[in-house]
Parts: structure tokens; sequence; C-alpha cells
């Protein structure tokens, strides 16, 4: 069972009000008007660096496939001129090749004519890619820009806060040291698991932490725990501390 002197437990009031002082620093500094709007570029600025990797992705395969078809046209071109060569090449007298010839120059002719709709197709493509990766190159180091702007307006603002947090915490470890480990250990836990307020002061019959009244009772019970115990809210569970 946790035990506290009175003494003790008016350090443990006095170390809760250091805490919530702490507690109110850091909820300013993650808070500042600057954070947010850094964090909003910050968002920003991931979401345009992804849509800037997928557009190069793409334009990367694009490219590729342009290429491709390209030496298919390229090989297209070769095989109809050899053909065409050996039609009118004087060395052909056969009805039935020259036939032959003709439906595989006619085969070449819509397979070029295929092969040259998807490759302007691609080229189309190609095209917007590039102006999209250009737009978003121009966007990411604007919000690069803005960004480190803001991360400079935020650690300004902060630079007073931060030099209060390292005194209040401080002051925290020199409230702290003279508390033996157990009480500091369950005051911590009780810190943790009410939102960090696990001390308050008993104000007549209200519990300053809930703000609810005590009944005769319980009142009783707390009184007679102070004197050396460790007495508890009965609505909250939180530390209670006789006031002055």
């Amino acid at each position: 069972m946790t035990t506290a002197t009175p003494e003790q437990q008016r350090q443990l009031l006095d170390l809760q009000a250091v805490d919530t002082t702490i507690r109110q620093l850091e909820h300013r500094r993650a808070n500042l008007p600057e954070q947010q709007q850094l964090d909003a570029e910050v968002e920003t600025l991931e979401r345009v660096r992804g849509e800037l990797a997928t557009a190069r992705e793409e334009l990367a395969t694009v490219e590729r496939r342009q290429s491709r078809l390209e030496g298919e046209v390229a090989a297209v071109d070769s095989r109809r001129k050899s053909e065409e060569g050996r039609m009118y090449s004087g060395q052909i007298t056969s009805e039935k090749e020259l036939a032959a010839i003709r439906g595989e120059l006619n085969s070449l002719k819509t397979r070029k004519s295929d092969l040259e709709d998807e490759l302007l197709e691609l080229m189309e493509r190609r095209e917007e890619l590039e102006s999209l990766s250009e737009e978003l190159t121009t966007r990411r180091a604007e919000l690069e820009d803005a960004v480190e702007t803001l991360t400079r307006e935020r650690d300004e603002a902060a630079t007073g806060i931060d030099a209060e947090l390292v005194e209040r915490r401080r002051e925290r470890a020199d409230v702290a040291e003279p508390l033996p480990a157990p009480l500091l250990a369950f005051y911590d836990e009780l810190l943790a698991r009410k939102q960090g307020l696990a001390v308050a002061e008993l104000q007549g019959r209200m519990c300053a932490g809930c703000r609810l009244e005590l009944t005769a009772i319980e009142l009783e019970e707390v009184r007679a725990e102070a004197k050396g115990g460790l007495p508890r809210c009965e609505q909250c569970e939180r530390i209670l501390v006789i006031a002055k």
C-alpha cells in the first residue's frame, strides 16, 4: 500500500502544479499557428512528391514503350522496302508469288498504321506527363521553400516556450527528488491514467479534480487517511490533498 506523510502529500500537490504547467506549455508548443501551417504544408508537400514520383514512373514506362514502338515501325518499314524491292526487281515472275508479296505488303501497311496510331497516343500521353512533371517539380520546389520558411518561423516562435519548458522540467526534477521512489512511481502512473491530473486539493467538501462533493463519511475517511496514508477521491480516484 502506498503511503505519504502530510508533507509529502503537499509536495505531490506542488509536483502536480509543475506538471500542469509543463502540460500546458507542451500543448501551446504543439499548437503554435506556425506549427499548424507547417503541418499543412508538409502534408501537401508529401502528396505532391508522391504525385511527381507516380508521374515520372509512368513517363519512364511511356518512353520505353515509345522507343519499342518506334523500333517496330522501323522494322516494318525495312521489311516493306525489302518486299517492294523483291516485287519490282523483275526476278519474280510467278503470279502466285507476286500475289503473296502484295498480301504481305498490305499486311505490313496495316501493321504500320496500327503501330503509328498507338505511337501517336503514346506521344500525346508523354507530352501530358512531361507537362505534369514540370508543374509538379515547380510546385514541389515552392512547397520546399515554404516548409523551410515556416520551420524557421516555428522555431523562432517556439524559442520562448522551449526555454520555459527547460526551466519547468528542471523545477520538476527538484520537486520530485525528495519523494520516495514508490510514491513517485504511483503518482506518475496515476498522472498518465488521469490525463495529466493525478493530485487535487480538497476544497471544503469538494474534490478540485472531479468537482464533486464528498459525503460526510468520505470526508472523515480522507481526513483520517491524510495523517499518514494517501487519501483518494472516492469518485475520480485522484490523490486528495487537504487545502491549508
